[in-house]
């Protein structure tokens, strides 16, 4: 699928192919990540009213902004929706409350047993809790989770009626119905160790959808193999053409997120090191043992790292 951006505000009107079952977007703060996710969402939803007048069959997308926890305390009803006008007039009508949207489908689909029996599951797999009660008020990571969850399913069945919904019927929707599901933030509040597990969940849970997903987190772009990973900068997507699948999140955060792995001094001491022991210059032995007291000094950790290659230089 190609996405025709328009220019909007800080977005710059360009294309985006969606070829990967998994889009990840990462950039620095005020780089147009938030505004790229929603302008995306926008051309989906033109889309999606497009196919509706022309009553063609739409694939639908879901805009979900995790930087929001579910607070509201209001007593809610069921949504109910007779059609896809008004299923989009809602999505755009609820960001403005989105407090009261994460209520509403809390409790009318955790009410569902079938449902949420799967929430349950999925967040024994992902953090290895137990929910035993849905009322209860759980970290803002799990809660995060919850929302995410909720909000994808709901986007799968607004338009069914769920009351009477059986196991069967519930997996082979969620293993094939497909939504692009738009998420900002996604590791908002989430420990790395769930990070790493977090997309490729939420791929088992959801087999047919294509997630759209915006971060600050190098381990995020490191974790999923069929992944395309793009930069953002002043409004513009770059592509990252590199294989970034487990790729050593040193060199990550260095290439990728210009966070070097090394003060400079300790680079350079790195890099003469480097040449004694390939014998491009001739070894120094006090100059050697001065590097070496200073990086013990100054830092210890590094020394533990690369104490081998100190050891070599001063063997040479």
């Amino acid at each position: 699928m190609e996405l025709r951006i328009p220019e909007t505000g800080m977005i710059k009107e360009q294309c985006m192919t969606i070829d990967r079952e998994v889009v990840i977007i990462y950039g620095y703060n005020n780089s147009g990540k938030t505004s790229f996710l929603k302008a995306a969402s926008e051309v989906f939803h033109q889309k999606m009213m497009e196919s509706f007048l022309l009553k063609k069959e739409s694939e639908l997308s879901i805009y979900i902004p995790t930087n929001r926890l579910m607070l509201s305390e209001a007593k809610t009803e069921d949504v109910k929706l007779k059609d896809l006008e008004e299923f989009l007039y809602y999505q755009r009508d609820s960001q403005r409350d989105y407090n009261l949207h994460l209520k509403r489908i809390r409790d009318s689909y955790m009410a569902n047993e079938v449902i949420c029996r799967a929430v349950r599951q999925a967040v024994k797999e992902i953090f290895d809790v137990e929910i035993t009660d849905t009322g209860a008020r759980y970290s803002d990571g799990i809660e995060n989770v919850i929302n995410i969850y909720l909000n994808i399913v709901w986007a799968m069945f607004w338009d069914k009626d769920i009351t009477a919904l059986a196991e069967e019927q519930f997996q082979k929707q969620i293993a094939a119905k497909k939504i692009y599901v738009l998420i900002d933030e996604i590791e908002m509040f989430l420990h790395v160790n769930i990070q790493e597990k977090l997309i490729g969940s939420l791929r088992e849970s959801f087999r047919n959808c294509c997630f759209i997903l915006t971060t600050h987190s190098p381990l995020l772009l490191t974790r999923y193999r069929n992944m395309a990973v793009y930069n953002i900068e002043a409004g513009v997507l770059y592509p990252v053409d590199s294989e970034l699948y487990y790729e050593d999140l040193d060199i990550v955060y260095e290439e990728l997120f210009s966070v070097g792995e090394l003060p400079d001094k300790v680079r350079e001491a790195i890099n003469y090191l480097g040449q004694v022991i390939m014998r491009e210059v001739s070894a120094d032995k006090e100059k050697i043992e001065s590097i070496e007291k200073a990086v013990v000094k100054e830092y210890p950790n590094l020394f533990r790292k690369y104490n081998r290659i100190f050891a070599k230089a001063k063997d040479i």
